[in-house]
């Protein structure tokens, strides 16, 4: 972790009263120079975005220190994006923007939505876009900003329900990534923080010319928007914080509530899934259900297959993957009659019919970097008692082995760190800026419902609840009207940020019992099952465009 960073101030205040003429006529005082001056006053340099899923948008580089503590040392170059405000007499500053992580690179953010590319989301046609100039920005360390964090290794996802003799493994493959990533760039783990990134911010907001700077925030966002505002008060202006984290746990106690959301969603989709035995034949309970889940892995643990939609051809799916799906899916509410076509395949061990899906285009921008993702989780201190990561594993297995199960009961790399933090977590407080906006979803499983209301009350800000849904993300995304009708009352309309509810999107209801043969529905639920499963991959809790 960085070291403390000291308050940064441009001047300091010299009364013009005096007590005396003594006083009056003695030499002012010289005002200390400002290090981070020359950061403050570059010259931005805007040119068109030269990558696929920028078109249309404006992009450049900021210097920063790499070293707060040292800003005459190396410097960082950190990569921005721009949809400028389309009605300039209405502008009223930047819309600082982060999609979550840690890791997301964020450059995407102020798109509009690219049906063509696959992502359907996108900041640029909601209604910030007309007053704000929408600022996307990659991280230090993630997509085109320099330098950038390449561990040389990723942690893979184990099973979500390892055994015993699995535990071995995954610690070796924990160390193995942590030293990895410090043998490669042991140098600059220390600077890739959450408070450094908050300062990047403030040295972006500067060069750009603005007093204040408004700031969106998704999942990981939360927490870096609640930094900058501990440490920049008075340049923070209007504020969302969308599927907040968790204010305290950084960074263990707070992965781990994970599997608890998961188990939440799997519950929630048993018990509506079981209702509809008559179409299904799961179980006519949500135990009989989980039982018949349950037998299905047991046997794709003894015959994975490898006829599954959107599986790599040299990959087969195992036990490991259906936890994981089943976990995955339950979060999603309104394809729940989709899930339960996939598992309908899977529970009764018939080959799923022939579905094209089209080649992933090429984006040309990094989405996210797990590289980053260790090396900021690095920033608090990790136990190092074994046994206890292995009692935790072996809890997790049993009462949630669904989506990342024991993922993050597991050693994980920092774990394992040579390198211990060498300063504090910031203290999130909310003291010389206004009440901002707070959402949170009741089953997100990547960010607890929980960490919402402990995130408002922390902060003094207005929550949003919404309500029997399992997404991750809700401004502008299609079907949440009502939280983007909130977020924009508070954001453009300058309307008080207040508490409301919001309902999440509608569950299916009424499922035809001839639901299982329609060749539509199978070829969606083809493409609902690959989607998915390409988080297998890619876990990280980002807010990609396209994903709710």
């Amino acid at each position: 972790m960085r070291r403390a960073h000291r308050p940064i101030v441009a001047g300091a205040l010299v009364s013009a009263l005096t007590l005396s003429l003594a006083a009056a006529a003695a030499p002012a005082a010289a005002e200390p120079a400002d290090p981070l001056a020359a950061f403050h006053r570059q010259e931005v340099e805007w040119a068109p975005c030269e990558e696929r899923l920028l078109e249309g948008l404006e992009c450049a580089w900021i210097e920063v220190p790499l070293d707060y503590a040292d800003p005459g040392g190396e410097r960082a170059s950190i990569a921005i994006s721009r949809h400028r405000a389309t009605d300039p007499d209405r502008r009223r500053g930047i819309l600082l923007t982060n999609p979550g992580g840690p890791g997301g690179s964020g450059r995407y953010m102020p798109i509009e939505p690219r049906p063509d590319l696959g992502f359907d989301y996108g900041l640029g046609d909601q209604r910030v876009a007309e007053v704000y100039d929408v600022i996307g920005m990659d991280p230090r360390g993630s997509g085109a900003s320099t330098p950038y964090l390449d561990c040389g290794a990723d942690m893979p996802l184990p099973p979500p329900r390892p055994a015993d003799d699995e535990f071995s493994t995954v610690t070796r493959t924990a160390i193995a990534v942590q030293r990895s990533c410090e043998s490669n760039h042991g140098d600059l783990i220390p600077f890739m923080t959450t408070a450094d990134t908050a300062r990047d911010m403030d040295v972006i907001r500067a060069a750009l010319g603005e007093e204040r700077t408004s700031y969106y925030g998704v999942s990981y966002g939360t927490y870096l928007g609640a930094v900058y505002g501990s440490l920049f008060p008075e340049r923070l202006d209007r504020s969302v914080l969308d599927s907040s984290v968790l204010p305290d746990g950084m960074w263990r106690e707070l992965f781990q509530t994970q599997k608890d959301g998961y188990r939440a969603n799997v519950d929630r989709y048993t018990a509506w899934v079981a209702e509809r035995h008559d179409v299904y034949g799961f179980g006519s309970t949500p135990e009989e259900v989980l039982a018949t889940f349950d037998a299905t892995g047991a046997r794709l643990e003894d015959a994975p297959r490898d006829d599954v939609p959107g599986l790599p051809e040299d990959k087969l799916f195992t036990a490991g993957d259906f936890d994981f799906y089943v976990g995955m899916a339950a979060r999603n509410q309104s394809v729940w009659d989709l899930v339960s076509i996939d598992l309908w395949y899977f529970v009764n061990d018939v080959p799923f019919p022939a579905v094209e899906l089209p080649e992933p285009p090429d984006l040309e921008v990094e989405i996210s970097n797990d590289s980053l993702l260790l090396a900021v989780s690095c920033e608090v201190e990790w136990p190092s008692r074994l046994s206890g990561y292995y009692a935790d594993m072996r809890r997790a297995r049993e009462y949630s082995p669904y989506g990342v199960g024991a993922f993050w009961d597991a050693p994980q790399p920092c774990t394992f760190a040579s390198q211990d933090p060498v300063a504090p977590l910031v203290e999130l407080e909310r003291d010389g800026y206004a009440p901002g906006l707070v959402i949170a979803a009741e089953f997100d499983a990547n960010t607890v419902y929980e960490g919402g209301p402990l995130m408002a009350d922390r902060l003094g800000n207005a929550l949003v609840t919404v309500t029997d849904e399992g997404g991750h993300g809700f401004y502008g995304i299609p079907g949440h009207d009502c939280v983007t009708a909130a977020v924009d009352a508070y954001l453009v309309d300058g309307a008080d940020p207040r508490d409301a509810t919001c309902a999440g999107l509608p569950r299916p209801e009424d499922v035809p019992r001839d639901a299982l043969s329609a060749e539509t529905a199978r070829e969606e639920a083809g493409e609902v099952l690959a989607e998915v499963m390409s988080e297998r991959e890619d876990p990280l809790p980002v807010h990609r465009p396209g994903h709710g």
